[in-house]
């Protein structure tokens, strides 16, 4: 596949003018699908866009690193972002706020640079009415089954953590017709995963109308 990191620079085509924009894409689904693992499998393919980091009031686990993996934040300090209008939407998650930071968006959006937000699909809800033009991808497990495994396996949360997350892993998959792609993440199978999302990176820049987005 041709590098998607590239667009050809074409400002005329049988006398019609293209109009070239930045993308903004919302990668969302269920807790520990595996989002972050495929937008950092991205970037190491080469991606020069930006992903979005997360603002989040949850405590680092071990090996994150604040302004890296999340924004950490006190709730106090979540909440005086939040009435400031510093922030595109935020929620509170499985006991935790998360929320995307307005500022770095818009101005990686206005340099030119395609924009990736990894959340959850009540944020993405969020932003469908406070954006136009982005683009939303559901990522999904092949199973329920199988993501109740992932969370498992990480053995980062309580029995009453990984029964909330699969509660509300149901409801978040019951949302996945409002949304204009997806992708089966099946385990051990992250290359395919991973060519898929280029290829809906690659067919956006290829639309003759592109969805410019306004944030």
């Amino acid at each position: 596949m041709s590098s998607i990191s590239d667009s050809p620079a074409i400002d005329m085509v049988a006398g019609k003018r293209l109009q070239r924009c930045s993308l903004l894409l919302v990668l969302s689904g269920p807790s520990g699908v595996g989002k972050t693992t495929v937008t950092n499998a991205l970037v190491s393919a080469g991606w020069q866009g930006y992903v979005c980091v997360t603002v989040t009031t949850r405590r680092p686990r071990e090996g994150e690193i604040d302004g890296v993996h999340y924004h950490f934040r006190t709730t106090q300090q979540f909440q005086e972002m939040a009435h400031a209008g510093e922030l595109l939407e935020h929620a509170e998650v499985h006991g935790n706020w998360y929320g995307v930071p307005a500022s770095p968006v818009r101005e990686h959006l206005a340099a030119g640079h395609d924009v990736i937000l990894t959340i959850d699909p009540q944020g993405a809800q969020t932003i469908r009415g406070r954006t136009r033009g982005a683009i939303f991808v559901f990522l999904a497990p092949e199973t329920l089954d199988e993501l109740v495994e992932r969370v498992n396996s990480r053995g980062l949360d309580t029995p009453e953590q990984r029964a909330l997350r699969m509660l509300n892993a149901e409801r978040e998959m019951a949302q996945l017709p409002q949304y204009d792609y997806v992708i089966v993440n099946r385990r051990d199978q992250l290359s395919e995963t991973l060519e898929q999302f280029k290829a809906i990176l690659l067919a956006e820049h290829c639309r003759v109308e592109p969805r410019c987005p306004e944030v």
